[in-house]
């Protein structure tokens, strides 16, 4: 007759592993902090290129360079298109007509006028049953030669921007401005 064995002990029958061999949970820790480390190296340059334009201040100068001085009859206005690149994000595109000015010859200063009448942004033209000043054929506002406003709805007057002149150049601070307010908000 045999014996019956005696029932096994309670507790742990994994036997110890040799020192020096790696476990399962080992591995798949260094596996998951493995993914962490990669997904990581991989997301930091993601969210830099995302967040870039954010970080772009918004309302910067552009000043763009327009036509030589000598182009510029003393006192009389000149229609100039603004062109220069423009960047939207990522994209850049290069020779982009952006709008137009009015450039005004005074002695060794220019002013400069936004082509774009504040009342609902049409394109002011100069007038010519108004001497010497400007007109928009929208909604009959008019400015005078220096861009005050002398009638019609529009709620102020043109809105002048900064010029230098650099190397015999016209250089303008193109910049827009919101249409409709009183004052002079640039966008």
């Amino acid at each position: 007759m045999t014996t019956p064995k005696p029932p096994a002990e309670t507790g742990s029958t994994r036997e110890a592993a040799p020192e020096g061999t790696a476990t399962r949970r080992t591995i798949g820790l260094a596996v998951i902090g493995g993914a962490c480390v990669f997904a990581a190296t991989a997301a930091v340059p993601a969210l830099v290129f995302v967040a870039a334009p954010l970080a772009k201040k918004g309302g910067e100068s552009r000043w763009v360079r327009t036509v030589r001085l000598e182009q510029l009859a003393e006192g009389e206005p000149k229609r100039v298109a603004v062109i220069d690149d423009r960047t939207d994000a990522w994209t850049r595109e290069r020779g982009v007509d952006l709008g137009s000015v009015w450039l005004v010859r005074q002695g060794a200063n220019v002013l400069a006028l936004s082509a774009v009448c504040p009342h609902l942004g049409c394109s002011v033209n100069t007038a010519p049953v108004i001497k010497d000043g400007f007109a928009c054929p929208c909604h009959t506002s008019a400015f005078d030669l220096e861009g005050r406003r002398t009638s019609g709805p529009s709620p102020r007057n043109m809105d002048t921007l900064a010029t230098r002149i650099d190397d015999g150049v016209v250089v303008v601070d193109f910049q827009r401005f919101r249409i409709g307010v009183p004052e002079k908000v640039r966008l």
